[in-house]
C-alpha cells in the first residue's frame, strides 16, 4: 500500500479494522422449529391414543384447546395482536398433556393448560419468558397434585372417557428406583416399546429416540445441550449405579421420569437457550450433573422438570459468564507462558554466579527502531513489512473511494447552496432600491451605547429642580 493510501487511511480513521467476510450461519426460525416438534409430538400422541385409548385423545385436544383459548385472552387483556400461526402455544398444550398420566382429571388439565399461558403472558410474551411455561405448570401440578400426577394405570388398561378412570393405578419405574432402589423385571424390548406404566408421552422411548434423531437432522434441537447433558447425566449414574450392571442402570434411568422427553422437547427451547457455544455446553452440563444429583440424593419424584427450572434461572447470563472466565483464563495462559520458567532460570544463573545485566530486576530489551536512514556504510537494507492479501487490499481502497466520493459530494452541496445563496442576494439586491446612505450614516457606529450620567451632574439637577 502506499504512502499516500496510509494518509488517506490516517486522516479518515486511525483504526483500521479487519474485514470478516464470512457468511453467517443461517438460522432456523422459530415457528419452523415447533412445527417439527408438533409433528414428533403428534406422533407420541398416536402412540399414546393407541396404548392409553380415547381419554387421551380428550387430555391432548382438551389441553391445547385450552392453551389456544387461553393465549387469545390474554392477548385481549395486554392489548396485543393474537398470532394464529404461533406455533408455540399448540407445543407447549401437547407437551403438557403427554407429561401427564391417562386418568388424570380434566380440571388439573385444564389448570395446567392456563397456568402455562399466564406465566408466559406475565414475563410479557413468546420472546420473553424466561421459565419455560410447561416446566412452570408440571411443576406447580406435581407439587399440588401428586397423587393424580404421579399415579398410572396399568400397561394393557385403558380408562374411561368420562368420570374416573375405572383402572388401577400403579407407580413408574421412577418411584420405584427413588423409594426401593430397584424396578419391577422389565427387559430391553419392554423398555423400548413402552411396555410399562408411565405419563403418556415419555414411556416410549424408541419412539422418543427417533424424534431426537429426526429434530436433531432438521436443526431444531441444539446437539451440544443434548450430547453434553446426558453424557455428564450418564457419567455421574456409572459412578453411583443402582445395579452392579451399568448398562442395565443407565437404561433405567434414562427411561424412568421425563428424562429423556425432557431432553429432546424442553431442553432446547429457543427461548430459554443460550447463544454461545461455550453457553450451551455448560448449560448441558449443569442439567446433566443438578439432574443426577437430585434423582440420587434429593429423592424428588418428576425431578428433571425442577431441574430444567433452576437451569432457566441462569440460562440468560450463561453467555456472559462463559465470556468473562474464557478472557480471564486466556490472560491467566499469556502470563504463564510469558512467565513460566523464570524464577528456574534466575536461579541457574545464580549459581553459575551470573550477574543480571541490571541491577536485581532482568534486562530491559528495547526494541530496535528503523527510521528509514541509511547506515554509515552507505549500505540501504530492506524493510520486510507484512504483506497484505489481495481481498483485504481490496476492501481498503474500496473504502478510500468512498471516502473520497462522500468528501467531494459534501464539498459540491456546500458549493451549491453557497451559489444558490448567492444568487438570491443578487435578485433581492436588484428588485429593491435602495437609498444611498449618507456620509453620517455611514460614518455612524452599528451600536450607541448610552452611557450613565455621573453621580455629581444628577445631584446638580436635583437641585436645579
Amino acid at each position: 500500500m502506499s504512502d499516500n493510501t496510509n494518509e488517506l487511511l490516517d486522516k479518515f480513521d486511525s483504526d483500521v479494522k479487519t474485514y470478516d467476510l464470512q457468511l453467517p450461519k443461517k438460522m432456523r426460525k422459530q415457528r419452523s422449529i415447533y412445527g417439527d416438534q408438533l409433528v414428533c409430538l403428534a406422533a407420541l400422541m398416536g402412540m399414546s391414543i393407541w396404548q392409553s385409548g380415547i381419554r387421551a385423545l380428550v387430555v391432548c385436544l382438551g389441553s391445547v384447546l385450552v392453551c389456544v383459548l387461553a393465549d387469545m385472552i390474554f392477548c385481549g387483556m395486554t392489548k396485543k395482536t393474537y398470532n394464529p400461526k404461533d406455533l408455540s402455544t399448540i407445543a407447549s398444550g401437547l407437551c403438557i398433556a403427554l407429561m401427564m398420566p391417562a386418568s388424570v382429571h380434566y380440571g388439573i388439565v385444564a389448570g395446567g393448560a392456563l397456568l402455562a399461558i399466564a406465566v408466559k403472558h406475565i414475563f410479557g410474551g413468546k420472546d420473553n419468558y424466561i421459565f419455560n411455561p410447561t416446566c412452570v405448570a408440571i411443576a406447580f401440578l406435581i407439587i399440588c397434585f401428586p397423587n393424580d400426577m404421579l399415579s398410572y394405570p396399568a400397561y394393557g388398561t385403558q380408562p374411561q372417557v368420562w368420570g374416573d378412570a375405572g383402572v388401577p393405578l400403579v407407580s413408574g419405574l421412577e418411584s420405584y428406583l427413588l423409594k426401593l432402589g430397584t424396578a419391577p423385571a422389565v427387559t430391553f424390548q419392554t423398555i423400548m416399546l413402552g411396555s410399562f406404566a408411565g405419563p403418556m408421552g415419555t414411556t416410549h422411548i424408541l419412539v422418543i429416540a427417533v424424534c431426537g434423531v429426526c429434530l436433531l437432522l432438521r436443526r431444531s434441537m441444539s446437539p451440544l445441550i443434548t450430547a453434553f447433558g446426558l453424557g455428564s447425566y450418564c457419567a455421574l449414574t456409572a459412578l453411583f449405579p443402582v445395579y452392579s450392571n451399568i448398562g442395565d442402570t443407565l437404561l433405567l434411568e434414562l427411561s424412568a421420569g421425563y428424562l429423556l422427553f425432557g431432553f429432546v422437547f424442553l431442553a432446547s427451547d429457543p427461548q430459554t437457550l443460550p447463544k454461545t457455544i461455550p453457553g450451551k455446553i455448560v448449560y448441558g452440563i449443569v442439567i446433566g450433573i443438578i439432574g443426577c444429583l437430585f434423582r440420587h440424593f434429593g429423592k424428588v419424584e418428576g425431578s428433571f422438570i425442577f431441574v430444567l427450572l433452576l437451569a432457566n434461572a441462569f440460562s440468560l447470563r450463561l453467555d456472559d459468564l462463559c465470556a468473562y472466565f474464557g478472557r480471564q483464563f486466556r490472560r491467566l495462559f499469556a502470563y504463564m507462558h510469558k512467565n513460566m520458567g523464570r524464577y528456574e532460570k534466575l536461579r541457574s544463573d545464580a549459581e553459575k554466579n551470573k550477574k543480571p545485566k541490571l541491577t536485581d530486576t532482568m534486562e530491559i530489551i528495547v526494541p530496535p527502531t528503523n527510521y528509514d536512514m541509511p547506515p554509515i556504510d552507505n549500505k540501504v537494507t530492506k524493510i520486510n513489512r507484512k504483506k497484505t492479501n489481495f481481498i483485504t487490499r481490496y476492501a481498503d481502497n474500496r473504502r478510500i473511494k468512498r471516502k473520497k466520493d462522500d468528501l467531494i459530494r459534501k464539498k459540491q452541496i456546500k458549493e451549491n447552496e453557497n451559489n444558490y445563496m448567492n444568487a438570491m442576494r443578487s435578485m433581492l439586491g436588484r428588485h429593491k432600491d435602495a437609498a444611498p446612505k449618507t456620509e453620517e450614516q455611514r460614518s455612524a457606529p452599528f451600536h450607541i451605547i448610552k452611557q450613565p450620567r455621573k453621580r455629581s451632574e444628577q445631584k446638580n439637577n436635583k437641585q436645579g429642580q
